[in-house]
């Protein structure tokens, strides 16, 4: 398993993590560790057009660029990313608490960034 892999399979070991995936930025899934009901397909495509649509409308408003989204849906919570050239996607049950998991979020982020730039 490559550090990234084992860096995005890290997250599942947070309470209330359902999945989390590296995307990148044209779509295709780099590393994932997602709960079963979870196609990684899926969860690409969705990244890639809410981020892009998101950053087209961020543009436009002269706003700069999304460093990170979050979506909250009835049955979860979705947390996106920007990372250099992609994006962490971290996936949450509905009741999870978005703020206890931040620093362990940030953390795979931070190192996520650094081992991209050396890949």
């Amino acid at each position: 398993m490559s550090k990234i892999q084992e860096m995005v399979a890290e997250l599942r070991s947070t309470p209330g993590i359902k999945g989390a995936a590296l995307i990148t930025s044209d779509g295709l899934v780099a590393a994932e560790s997602l709960d079963e009901r979870y196609r990684s397909e899926v969860v690409a495509g969705l990244t890639s057009y809410l981020l892009m649509t998101t950053n087209r409308s961020l543009r436009e408003g002269g706003l700069g660029q999304c460093t990170q989204f979050v979506l909250h849906a009835t049955h979860g919570k979705a947390v996106f990313t920007t990372l250099d050239d992609s994006y962490l996607v971290v996936l949450f049950d509905q009741f999870a608490d978005l703020t206890a998991a931040r620093r362990e979020v940030q953390g795979i982020a931070g190192r996520l960034r650094r081992a991209t730039r050396l890949a």
